[in-house]
């Protein structure tokens, strides 16, 4: 969602958190539940529907096709609760060497770590392995397996600053050419060199555990229809 300053996010925030009950609301509907002025009410319904948010059918209002993908995630949009952010980790090897990555960027910068990055809503494991090692590798690999799964929090100052679950892959690749991207510094190590080197410790935990490991993680896809969920598939 788009906003543009801290009282137009909270009104339409508010506005968005109507149709979490609701699937249409009808103008009057609106205005008097979050109560503000019509003018602003109008004002902020118009920009939601440029914004591609809400649509108008008849006297109703309803959230568009593309904006109810915010529903489940609503209150971290909205800063009210933060969840564990789901990433890829690929381990590429090599025959013996594991490509790593120096981070440029923030959290773990200057730390060695395996190609990763988010998960996006419509990839699978396996799409998402290939996606992240071929932007911040140039590699064509194979994928192998879904090896681990972590869950890894970064505590600081008495507080959570991070909190990831780690979907650990691993592909493999005949070639060993790679293109180096903003994202890092790119290196193939052996596993005895890697153990010299300063390496995220979750990622040198699974390397050195979990490498050769393979686990059986479902994937299911189902379709909806009008609220009314009409199919259910494994995928794998």
């Amino acid at each position: 969602m788009k906003y543009s300053g801290s009282l137009v996010k909270e009104e339409r925030a508010s506005i968005f958190k109507l149709f979490l009950d609701r699937e249409k609301l009808k103008f009057n509907e609106i205005e008097k539940e979050i109560k503000i002025s019509s003018n602003m009410v109008a004002y902020h319904i118009e920009k939601m529907q440029k914004e591609g948010l809400l649509e108008k059918k008849g006297d109703y209002y309803y959230l568009t096709k593309n904006s109810e993908k915010y529903i489940p995630i609503f209150s971290h949009l909205t800063g009210k609760e933060l969840s564990p952010l789901p990433v890829i980790l690929v381990a590429i090897v090599n025959k013996n060497k594991i490509l790593m990555i120096k981070r440029n960027k923030r959290p773990y910068k200057n730390y060695w770590s395996m190609i990763g990055g988010k998960m996006l809503m419509e990839e699978t494991f396996e799409s998402a392995s290939v996606r992240q090692v071929k932007e911040k590798t140039g590699l064509d690999a194979k994928f192998i397996s879904i090896n681990s799964v972590m869950h890894e929090r970064v505590e600081g100052q008495e507080t959570i600053k991070h909190s990831f679950i780690l979907f650990f892959t691993k592909m493999a690749t005949s070639a060993t050419k790679f293109i180096e991207t903003e994202n890092g510094k790119l290196k193939w190590f052996t596993l005895t060199q890697l153990k010299k080197e300063k390496v995220i410790p979750s990622d040198r935990w699974l390397i050195e555990n979990k490498l050769n490991s393979n686990i059986e993680v479902k994937s299911a896809f189902m379709t909806e229809n009008e609220g009314e969920l009409t199919s259910f598939k494994i995928l794998r």
